[in-house]
């Protein structure tokens, strides 16, 4: 039986794996992780295979040294000679290089330590001045937005403690479009989930008015985790509360024609992101259609939620005022016929739907309302 061989590797600190000195700004620190990515790309690699594991390595080693403060910490612990090292894929035949000596850095007598830096404190990942920290939050906020925030654009960065802080501070300023380019930032960055839950985009979107453009966010979210998982289930209920809001707001209020175009807008929008509506998105719509005069419209939604199967028993009440609503009287008569008939035994059992007998007396009391009103309005013609 033939055995491969394993792959030759080698330790490297982070600045090695990007190519690096220690002692290179943050632009020489950026081009050269973007020079090493374009260098070991799997299309211009001899092996696909150790230039996707190089890639994958060059992203740990840049997402440690792109924080300024974590840097800071690194770089402390390399010149103590007890940094973290990654392993670094080799090619057949390539010979491994010497590593960098490293030695403990020694303060001379009277030379203070690089390290030490007494007069400055650390206040949600930005370096402030010892007086600023002792003086409260409320100081540091004032310091890091008129040293930090003030003046900068956001499209400028991609730390996510300055993305967060920011995003803060846009939201009590009420700069609602920058505050929402923050958020989709950082949530393209794939942070910790708990980070994403945190930033409590559904509020964001909702006070913009935004709330398609948050449910897209929210889908592409969800399709990130597994399913099933209690992510997954977060960011669909969190969608669903948005595309509630938008249903509410636009497609229950205003005035007839416009709720109208926005009903069928909002099931265009759930169709091109791959969501059924539920039944109150068609409830809503076939009302707005209604009221607005297209009753063609309105009667061909009531088909589709009609041929649609029934997920629960007391769905059945549900799809008889529905048809209450659409103005099929006689339609709405026959079904709840049935029911009481026992023709549909689920929606009998009290164990699965609350009171059914009193649902059935409600239903008949809208249907001769329903009624009544009809006859008037033909009386009025």
């Amino acid at each position: 039986m033939s055995t491969t061989a394993p792959a030759r590797t080698e330790v490297r600190d982070y600045y090695e794996v990007l190519g690096a000195d220690p002692s290179a700004s943050s632009a020489q620190l950026r081009a050269a992780f973007r020079a090493a990515v374009l260098r070991h790309h799997p299309d211009r690699a001899p092996s696909s295979e150790i230039a996707t594991r190089r890639t994958s390595t060059l992203n740990r080693a840049w997402a440690e040294l792109r924080d300024p403060l974590r840097r800071l910490h690194y770089d402390h612990a390399l010149e103590a000679g007890r940094a973290d090292t990654l392993e670094w894929p080799l090619d057949t035949g390539e010979a491994a290089r010497r590593p960098r000596p490293h030695r403990p850095v020694r303060s001379e007598p009277g030379v203070p330590s690089p390290w030490h830096q007494p007069h400055l404190r650390s206040a949600g990942g930005f370096r402030v001045p010892a007086e600023v920290f002792l003086a409260g939050p409320g100081a540091q906020d004032r310091w890091i937005v008129e040293h930090h925030i003030a003046g900068e654009d956001w499209r400028d960065h991609s730390e996510r403690y300055w993305l967060r802080f920011a995003a803060r501070h846009y939201a009590e300023r009420g700069r609602i479009d920058d505050l929402l380019g923050i958020l989709e930032r950082i949530v393209a960055q794939h942070p910790p989930f708990a980070e994403i839950v945190d930033a409590n985009l559904r509020e964001a979107y909702l006070s913009a008015g935004e709330e398609l453009r948050g449910a897209i966010q929210l889908r592409q979210i969800a399709e990130r985790e597994p399913s099933g998982s209690s992510q997954r289930r977060w960011a669909e209920r969190e969608l669903r509360v948005l595309l509630r809001e938008y249903r509410d707001a636009h497609v229950r209020r205003g005035p007839a024609v416009r709720r109208a175009e926005n009903a069928e807008f909002l099931l265009n929008f759930l169709e091109s992101i791959e969501i059924e509506p539920s039944f109150t998105d068609y409830r809503a719509a076939i009302v707005a259609h209604r009221r607005a005069g297209h009753g063609e419209r309105a009667a061909e939604l009531v088909e589709r939620v009609m041929a649609a199967p029934v997920p629960e028993p007391g769905r059945w009440f549900s799809l008889t005022q529905l048809l209450t609503e659409a103005g099929q009287l006689d339609r709405a008569s026959a079904l709840l016929a049935e029911i009481a008939r026992g023709e549909h035994p689920e929606s009998l059992d009290p164990r699965r739907v609350h009171g059914p007998w009193r649902r059935i007396a409600a239903a008949r009391e809208r249907l001769v309302r329903a009624r009544r009103a009809a006859a008037r309005s033909a009386g009025r013609s």
